[in-house]
């Protein structure tokens, strides 16, 4: 007899997902209920498929992602010269690079394929004369970036060289696919989805919260996972309870002395076919389905099934908050206004720190290391260089007009002492965002600045005024209701 062949899993990758999937049979944090999990309904492993979908079909888990990068994608980063406050020839020339290929959307849409998986993959397309298998080169230009989910990207080989510390461990090869198999009913018309080779050097991970190990990147959703399904059952539970005592559940009660089998008859008097549940049934139905149907009881009794309805408010907000609290976005801001509740500015301020912080921590080195590649290439000239966000909490217009006030008023007390003015107007426009006047205050006398000041501030609670509501008017029977008592 031959000797069965004997199968070794040689992927280091597999055989640790084997030993997580075995250590993980029986989800639960409760040690008295290993198997909670499964009786609440939720997943002991969370797969990529499964956070795709609560991306793409659910509402608080897409809402989370797009918060996130809506806020800290806000406005665009400078990537420049060190110390140089205007635009340089080289920022200009890093600049055309992005744009020639939509560049800044597509870095964009890379960050948003991190959040969902564990990591995102973003492929160099340049036109260095090699094909993507080939390490990259010199390049005379960048024709494409390709962002893509983890699903799109895998890796066929690995470095395992011990005698090589720096290469160890780390890919060796890549297979990626331009495009996403299309779910069941999507018309593709035909477009190739092959796997292709793709050099390391070709390939950009984003792996969010990772040290290193792209598959320990820590997808934004998988922590809150349990509650989403807690909300979709809240949601789908509380839209089905309603649509089944809104339909009429009709119940029929036959007496004694009736004689149901009368309904199975035709009008002629013929037999139908049809035994008594299935008449009931059409007649229901048609019922139901027509405001001017009727419906033959034969001496039976109709009425409706009716049921209370509880109120899914509560439990409703209690998944939320938990949800908001795993994503560590404030529940005001991530679900809007709720019963006249708008969000604070203690919630507003903790979101622009998180996004402050995910900025440094993690745009900011996908930014760095994207630079870096692209001066390997050649399509960057070297050079030092960084990263710089806009402010998230730059003031708005109201804002401004009430800094302008402020600051008005503080040179008009000063004038009254008889000190010179502490903020010019070149300071105060641009304050208030507007571009600075050509010599400034120079022009200007002690007196003349203080009146301008006073003007300025005028002008300013003038306009404050008028976006505040106005007050309706009394009339004289309130007026005279109002007026104080007259002095014994």
């Amino acid at each position: 007899m031959a000797d069965e062949p004997i199968t070794i899993n040689v992927s280091d990758y597999e055989a640790r997902r084997s030993r997580e999937e075995l250590a993980g049979l029986f989800g639960s944090l409760d040690a008295k209920r290993p198997t909670a999990w499964e009786q609440y309904g939720y997943k002991d492993a969370v797969t990529f498929d499964m956070l795709l979908r609560a991306y793409d079909r659910g509402g608080p888990g897409h809402g989370a992602v797009h918060r996130l990068l809506d806020k800290c994608w806000q406005e665009r980063p400078r990537i420049k010269q060190p110390e140089a406050d205007e635009e340089s020839g080289w920022e200009k020339a890093v600049g055309r690079l992005i744009s020639s290929v939509n560049g800044w959307v597509k870095l964009r849409d890379f960050d948003r394929r991190n959040m969902v998986g564990n990591f995102a993959a973003l492929i160099y397309r340049v036109a260095d004369g090699q094909p993507l298998s080939a390490p990259m080169g010199r390049a005379s230009a960048l024709k494409d970036l390709v962002p893509v989910y983890q699903d799109q990207i895998r890796v066929t080989d690995w470095h395992s060289d011990l005698a090589d510390p720096d290469t160890y461990g780390k890919p060796k090869m890549f297979q990626f696919q331009s495009r996403r198999l299309a779910p069941a009913g999507n018309d593709t018309q035909g477009q190739p989805t092959e796997w292709l080779d793709v050099h390391p050097s070709r390939v950009q991970i984003l792996a969010e919260g990772s040290v290193g190990d792209m598959f320990d990147g820590v997808p934004l959703l998988r922590a809150g996972f349990n509650h989403l399904v807690d909300i979709e059952k809240i949601g789908g539970g509380s839209a089905e309870s309603f649509l089944k005592n809104s339909a009429r559940v009709v119940t029929l009660e036959f007496s004694e002395d009736s004689n149901p089998w009368v309904i199975t008859q035709n009008p002629d008097g013929t037999p139908s076919g049809q035994n008594l549940q299935e008449k009931v049934e059409e007649q229901v139905r048609r019922l139901n389905r027509n405001i001017d149907a009727s419906i033959v009881t034969a001496g039976a009794k109709a009425g409706t099934l009716q049921t209370t309805v509880s109120d899914p408010t509560g439990a409703f907000q209690l998944a939320a908050n938990l949800f908001a609290a795993s994503v560590q976005i404030p529940f005001t801001v991530l679900f809007g206004q709720q019963t006249g509740r708008l969000a604070s500015d203690e919630d507003k301020a903790d979101m622009v720190a998180r996004c402050k912080s995910r900025q440094i921590n993690e745009l900011t080195p996908m930014l760095e290391e994207f630079v870096r590649r692209m001066q390997a290439a050649g399509l960057i000239a070297e050079g030092e260089f960084e990263i710089e966000w806009p402010p998230l909490d730059a003031p708005g217009d109201k804002e401004r007009l009430e800094l302008v006030d402020k600051m008005a008023g503080i040179n008009l007390k000063a004038f009254q002492a008889g000190d010179q003015p502490v903020f010019n107007t070149n300071e105060q426009r641009k304050a208030a965002g507007y571009e600075e006047l050509p010599g400034g205050d120079e022009m200007l006398s002690p007196d003349e600045k203080a009146a301008a000041d006073a003007a300025l501030q005028v002008e300013v609670a003038k306009e404050q005024a008028k976006a505040q509501p106005q007050q309706p008017q009394q009339g004289p029977k309130q007026q005279a209701q109002q007026k104080p008592p007259a002095k014994a």
